[in-house]
């Protein structure tokens, strides 16, 4: 309704003129129309190609889509333009390259794509997506698991996907080979390098394809090595994933790196530990899945930046609304926000 009579368009016409800017941030993962007994998690892919298209246009109506260059220097001082915008993408999923881009240049707007490294490099599977093939392939109904807590679990559950993240998400010093290995095995499931590579090749990009997202005319950044939440890895593992996705990332782009995604998107500003080591390892941005815009000025945080997370049933009327009136975005817990 509020998009129907204008009144969308009227806040941001009136926020256009305000002398302070506002930066939306929308972002997504996985642009994809899962079909009928699709392997992976269907969770993460939050727009088919038509509701992306869609998406942008009503971006581009309303907004200016900046990149990561124009932002680090309004941060500095530099003004921005009207309503300003960035389009962002988490974890390195080819549809990036092969859908998302062919779009975004139809459009005529650019994005920004974090890409954990480690996947990219190693042809190995996202946690989350080998957590949800195994669930889907077990053998067994029931699991029990021994590491790092016992855990007795119902596969044919429609959360247990969930649950077994949750362990990944929130377990300090996890050994995630040694728990995926267990769920493999109680599972009934068979997993070995040849099948996790067959299946990376599937879903994510090689070296060739995130230089491809480059010579387009996109900003590659970074979401760490091995997508771990930041809060639960010890200092040495901590400062691998941040300066080492950093060092990954210029060596193959040959460019500056200099913004990152928070793995599951969880801030930081009450977490001096995680702070310290995204400012060490050369961060001058660093992005949460928190709700929300940003609103320039002396008390935004560049290390604590919003974004407004967007699924496959939100509406284009929903984004816009979120992204004119932030208080209708959608809320979660700052200590629990999922998503990639």
């Amino acid at each position: 309704m509020l998009l129907r009579t204008g009144a969308l368009d009227a806040v941001l016409r009136v926020r256009a003129r305000s002398g302070a800017p506002r930066i939306s941030v929308f972002t997504h993962h996985h642009v994809l129309e899962p079909p009928p007994g699709y392997p992976f998690d269907p969770a993460v892919a939050d727009a088919t190609p038509a509701q992306f298209r869609h998406r942008l246009e009503a971006v581009a109506r309303r907004f200016n889509v900046i990149g990561v260059e124009e932002l680090c220097r309004a941060l500095d001082g530099a003004p921005l333009p009207p309503n300003p915008a960035l389009v962002t993408f988490d974890d390195g999923y080819r549809s990036c390259l092969d859908v998302a881009v062919p779009i975004l240049r139809q459009v005529g707007l650019r994005a920004v794509f974090f890409v954990a490294t480690s996947f990219v490099e190693e042809r190995r599977l996202y946690w989350w997506e080998r957590i949800a093939w195994m669930v889907a392939r077990a053998r067994a109904r029931r699991i029990e698991l021994t590491y790092p807590a016992p855990v007795a679990l119902d596969l044919a559950w429609p959360g247990a996907a969930e649950a077994l993240n949750r362990i990944v998400k929130n377990t300090s010093g996890l050994d995630l080979e040694r728990f995926l290995a267990q769920v493999a095995v109680a599972a009934g499931v068979e997993w070995d390098a040849g099948v996790e590579r067959r299946l990376a090749d599937e879903l994510i990009m090689t070296w060739d394809q995130v230089r491809a997202l480059r010579d387009a005319g996109m900003d590659v950044e970074s979401h760490s090595r091995n997508h771990r939440v930041l809060e639960t890895l010890s200092p040495v593992e901590l400062a691998g994933e941040l300066a080492g996705s950093r060092a990954d990332l210029e060596r193959e782009l040959g460019r500056e790196v200099r913004a990152i995604a928070y793995p599951v998107g969880r801030p930081i500003a009450h977490l001096p530990r995680v702070r310290a080591a995204v400012e060490a390892a050369g961060y001058q941005l660093g992005f949460t899945n928190v709700s929300g815009v940003n609103l320039v000025g002396r008390r935004m945080d560049r290390l604590d930046l919003r974004r407004i997370a967007v699924d496959r049933r939100m509406s284009d009327a929903m984004l816009v609304g979120q992204m004119a009136l932030p208080w209708l975005a959608y809320r979660a817990n700052p200590l629990s926000v999922a998503g990639g």
